[in-house]
């Protein structure tokens, strides 16, 4: 059985993997893991430091939430990964995600760190469409205006 995951969505993706990484029961039955058994083993896990609660992966795979952060992709991907069939392809953050989705991801959490660039991003979630528009032209102006600095060379 393969799995493969939708273009862009996480929640299918997400969904996949529990319908697709199963476990044969003591009865020889074939098991899905049940969203509690998975959020606990992921907090568990000493391999990392994240913690999943079974209300914050039962969000996920319902839609109501759909930003998880990187450290929490990388945890579901692992647990699936360890537990997947020989035959399925490897379970990585970049293959549920998709590569691009996860360089994004990192690349906004590298610029996070930097308290102005946090606090420019949570004024601006405060604003309304409108605002966000004219604040992206005035920034555009201002890359547009940006002289390169001088080199010395002398």
């Amino acid at each position: 059985m393969n799995w493969h995951r939708p273009a862009g969505d996480f929640t299918e993706g997400l969904n996949g993997l529990f319908a697709s990484v199963t476990f044969q029961d003591d009865n020889g039955r074939t098991q899905s893991y049940s969203t509690p058994y998975v959020a606990r083993k992921i907090t568990e896990d000493p391999s990392h430091d994240t913690t999943v609660s079974r209300v914050y992966l039962a969000a996920l795979r319902s839609g109501r939430n759909t930003n998880p952060t990187i450290a929490v992709v990388k945890a579901i991907a692992k647990f699936f990964d360890e537990r997947r069939a020989p035959e399925m392809p490897p379970i990585t953050a970049a293959y549920l995600l998709g590569v691009e989705e996860v360089e994004e991801h990192e690349e906004l959490e590298r610029k996070l760190t930097d308290r102005q660039v946090r606090t420019i991003a949570m004024r601006a979630g405060e604003m309304t469409p409108a605002m966000r528009r004219q604040l992206l032209r005035m920034l555009d102006a201002l890359d547009e205006q940006a002289v390169p600095a001088p080199t010395d060379r002398g």
